[in-house]
């Protein structure tokens, strides 16, 4: 219900108006109001910074890589090491900002003995922005030899900038192509 000569205005409105008037109490509640938005504000901030720090982000990639590896003979089968270097394409994402191109560089070994492989990695995926992306690389098929190949996962071990604290896995498929090249596909799921 309006106050008489007051039609239209809200009864914050009219509140506001009435401490203003009062000397002494406007001050001490208006520092008072501060002290708690300034508190609000700050609550907020760290809320959203902490769920965006642990949303969920989907994405698809590609590589393409050089391989440059040296195998030897190892008790009746093959041990090889050595690097692969290539480009990362995010080419679809639910982050929209992850979209783009990386520099990978990884250190693998393969072990293949009879019909048995252990493929293993660690890497680093390097951003235009210069933020890095740890992950190791973990596969039970396929060898070096052009054509071979298999599905693998790769497991995020953190990293720097915006990746920083950054868990989660892809899993991937790889085909080894003529002349050390290889080709993957990736899919991933990260917090």
């Amino acid at each position: 219900m309006p106050i008489d000569g007051c039609r239209g205005l809200s009864r914050g409105v009219l509140l506001r108006a009435a401490l203003d008037k009062s000397e002494g109490t406007s001050k001490s509640l208006r520092g008072w109001e501060m002290k708690i938005i300034k508190i609000l504000v700050a609550i907020l901030i760290s809320y959203a910074t902490v769920n965006l720090a642990q949303a969920e982000t989907k994405y698809r990639n590609i590589t393409i890589s050089k391989t440059d590896y040296q195998t030897i003979d190892w008790n009746g089968g093959k041990v090889t090491i050595g690097t692969s270097k290539g480009i990362v394409s995010i080419i679809e994402s639910s982050n929209q900002s992850l979209l783009g191109e990386s520099n990978q560089t990884c250190f693998v070994r393969i072990v293949r003995i009879k019909d048995s492989s252990d493929v293993s990695g660690h890497c680093t995926a390097t951003d235009k922005d210069g933020d890095n992306q740890y992950f190791v690389i973990e596969r039970r098929q396929g060898d070096a030899s052009s054509g071979s190949g298999g599905g693998g996962i790769a497991i995020f071990q953190g990293g720097t900038g915006k990746y920083q604290g950054i868990s989660g896995s892809c899993n991937y498929t790889i085909k080894n192509l003529k002349d050390n090249w290889n080709i993957s596909e990736a899919t991933c799921v990260t917090k």
